[in-house]
């Protein structure tokens, strides 16, 4: 059935996008710790601002609502906000009671994460981006092709 297959694949991107978000929140460790280091306050009200402005370029250029993309943002950086904080009150609590067992399991485990992000996840968005961008079309454009495609063609 048509419907099923399209379900597949919206189940396969509902993966991809829950993944991202986890590798994203993997990173709140580091900016925490960086922004303690240099004594910068755990909220940048101008980096939010930033993203938000990069929200509505994208969602020019995707075709997906900015409103809907904006709300799922401000989800994300309260979520990494609350990270950071943690982060600084157990690495306080850490530092105090000198706990550092587990740190050559996690650095392994961000080796491979690293791997991943700077490797095979840009190359393949590059290659859809470049794809879209030969057809003169944006993403959400061509993904209605790509499925159309998959249970016509």
């Amino acid at each position: 059935m048509e419907l099923d297959l399209v379900r597949r694949h919206l189940d396969f991107y509902d993966d991809v996008i829950k993944n991202m978000i986890s590798l994203r929140m993997a990173f709140m460790p580091i900016v925490a710790d960086i922004k303690r280091k240099n004594n910068m306050p755990l909220f940048q009200e101008k980096r939010e601002n930033q993203i938000y402005e990069s929200m509505d370029t994208f969602a020019e250029k995707s075709g997906v609502d900015s409103n809907l993309i904006k709300d799922i943002y401000r989800l994300i950086m309260t979520n990494a906000l609350k990270i950071q904080e943690s982060i600084v009150e157990e690495k306080a609590e850490i530092k105090k009671n000198g706990d550092f067992s587990n740190l050559e399991s996690l650095k392994k485990n961000f080796e491979k994460l690293d791997i991943i992000i700077e490797k095979e996840l840009p190359e393949i968005m590059l290659d859809i981006w470049k794809e879209c961008d030969s057809k003169n079309i944006n993403l959400t454009q061509a993904a209605t092709w790509y499925y159309q495609d998959k249970i016509h063609g």
